[in-house]
């Protein structure tokens, strides 16, 4: 199976378990879905695929849908709950992000036995100092701060200027390219400068991963439409 057929089942899977997380448990599940998806998207993010669309093909890291999808979950809970959930939702996913590193950080501190040998070097390969994910997550979490930051902001501004149904996909989509454009930018010169990956990659990689993010955007539109229209569980919203 291709890159790109497995990329388009990924996004189909994510994004309809954004929905039925919120169907399940409401805006609690959409927050624990978003913490779970930052933890999971900057630990792909060190892994570089290329999806072949036959005349051409495109390198991007992995880690993009995890991160489409964290744009559609906060989007949701900005349409149905506000600007202030939506924009709790990023301090609380950067928090429990930050917290899990600390604690795998620390388990590389521990001397393993030599029959976990290959655990104890991929532990050391993602959260040692010098491991990839740790510089990938600091870098990460700075950027998906202000970028998560002005989604949530653009996407409230758009729906105080027409809260209505008929322009959900402008207020989903255009807060999402605006904010994609700007954490792709700044992610991939800050992955360059930390040495995940040569400076000269760097126009590449803007370009390959916008193209993948915007079709990830393209493809959440529909799940919104239908997650807006969902009732979650009766009282799983209360208190």
């Amino acid at each position: 199976m291709s890159n790109l057929s497995i990329f388009l089942i990924f996004a189909l899977v994510n994004f309809a378990l954004i929905a039925l997380v919120f169907k399940l448990f409401g805006k609690r599940g959409i927050l624990s879905y978003i913490v779970l998806s930052v933890i999971a998207a900057n630990l792909q993010v060190n892994k570089v695929i290329v999806f072949d669309f036959g005349l051409f093909e495109l390198q991007a890291t992995l880690g993009n849908v995890m991160f489409a999808g964290i744009f559609l979950a906060t989007d949701l809970l900005n349409e149905k709950y506000g600007y202030k959930e939506a924009k709790k939702s990023v301090h609380v996913s950067i928090y429990a992000n930050l917290a899990f590193i600390v604690l795998m950080f620390i388990s590389t501190l521990f001397h393993g036995l030599e029959d976990s040998q290959n655990v104890n070097e991929a532990l050391n390969l993602f959260f040692s100092i010098n491991g990839g994910a740790l510089k990938a997550v600091l870098v990460g979490n700075f950027v998906y701060f202000i970028s998560q930051s002005l989604d949530v902001l653009v996407y409230s501004k758009i729906k105080e200027w027409n809260p209505s149904s008929k322009y959900l996909w402008l207020r989903n989509n255009g807060s999402t390219f605006i904010s994609q454009f700007i954490d792709s930018v700044l992610v991939t010169i800050g992955f360059a400068l930390v040495g995940i990956f040569p400076m000269a990659f760097v126009v590449n990689i803007i370009i390959t991963t916008l193209i993948v993010k915007y079709i990830a955007a393209i493809i959440d539109t529909p799940f919104m439409y239908l997650m807006s229209r969902i009732r979650p569980r009766s009282g799983i919203d209360e208190g």
